[in-house]
């Protein structure tokens, strides 16, 4: 059965510097896992919407009973496509991992959208499944609480470029 985890914060932040944070999140102090990040594209759409797509190479551990397979750490290739809409302010992602894919797929798809001029609504969703026969359910089942235990240092990690855009900012109108 794939698993799915669903989740929706609110950032105190307009919408343009929420996506231009989100586009220039790695590094930062909480995404230590992200090993690297190469833009493949970027181009404006026929909509007027900017388009990008990424690769990224990330790691993580591994639960104690697949380590036997796979080792301790495992890093995985991540695509990565973003659209941007800047007339009504939706940013929306979809990423997966292009490797080891029997042993794990995960599928996030995030959707940015303004609320006031103020504030940036995130709602996630991110599906979880596995092929590994006899570790099924154990995979999808460990893939998810582990998700949903880092959520908050992705959130953190984004409001951490955030701040830092909000301290550029303020230095370049007080030149």
């Amino acid at each position: 059965m794939v698993q799915i985890y669903k989740n929706e914060h609110i950032y105190p932040h307009d919408f343009k510097t929420v996506s231009l944070a989100y586009l220039n999140r790695y590094p930062n102090p909480y995404a230590k896992h992200v090993l690297s990040i190469d833009t493949l594209d970027t181009h404006v759409d026929n909509n007027g919407n900017l388009v990008i797509t990424k690769l990224m190479v990330k790691t993580g551990p591994l639960p104690m009973f697949i380590k036997p397979f796979l080792g301790s750490n495992l890093n995985s290739w991540i695509l990565e496509k973003t659209i941007i809409n800047p007339q009504t302010k939706r940013l929306m992602t979809y990423s997966a991992n292009i490797d080891h894919r029997k042993f794990i797929k995960v599928e996030e798809f995030l959707y940015y959208s303004e609320i006031d001029e103020y504030s940036t609504q995130l709602k996630s969703k991110v599906k979880f499944s596995s092929n590994l026969i006899g570790f099924k359910q154990r995979i999808e089942d460990w893939s998810k609480h582990r998700f949903a235990s880092n959520i908050e240092k992705s959130r953190h990690g984004l409001t951490f470029v955030m701040n830092e855009l909000k301290k550029q900012k303020v230095y370049w109108y007080e030149k």
